[in-house]
């Protein structure tokens, strides 16, 4: 399905980041699913339109993984995070993630690479891409606000 709406390289490209997608625990379908929705294939709940049809890089998907493993959790549980946010295999490390991270240390007063920080994620991962603490004045973000956690 996916192939039809590639280019070649494109379609190399998408294949190579998928294997490592799957690698993660995800079928075949399912696999294709996550990165459609991570990578604003589909409904664009998350991303609203910051992110259309981008075709995913295996090398910065990678870096997201390590960095949730940073945090403190175990590869094998990544898939649970993936699955209920896809977007975290696309979404911005430096602008998006490491702030997160750094509000949930300050204001839920967890410590990264903790069990307690790491079950945390796995059980609310949209928290990692947060970006938004309306504390009362709503800019209608809800998808990104901490409100919402």
């Amino acid at each position: 399905m996916m192939c039809d709406l590639l280019t070649d390289d494109e379609s190399i490209k998408w294949a190579s980041a998928k294997a490592l997608v799957m690698e993660l625990g995800f079928d075949d379908d399912e696999a294709d699913k996550v990165m459609q929705k991570g990578f604003g294939w589909g409904k664009q709940d998350y991303w609203r339109n910051e992110k259309v049809r981008e075709i995913p890089d295996m090398d910065e998907i990678e870096k997201r993984i390590q960095f949730i493993e940073s945090l403190g959790v175990a590869r094998d549980k990544i898939d649970v995070i993936v699955g209920k946010l896809p977007e975290i295999l696309a979404m911005d490390i430096d602008g998006v993630m490491k702030p997160a991270v750094e509000h949930i240390e300050k204001n839920f007063f967890m410590k990264r690479g903790t069990p307690a920080f790491a079950k945390y994620v796995i059980r609310v991962p949209q928290a990692l891409g947060n970006t938004i603490d309306c504390e009362g004045t709503c800019v209608g973000d809800c998808n990104r606000c901490w409100v919402r956690v």
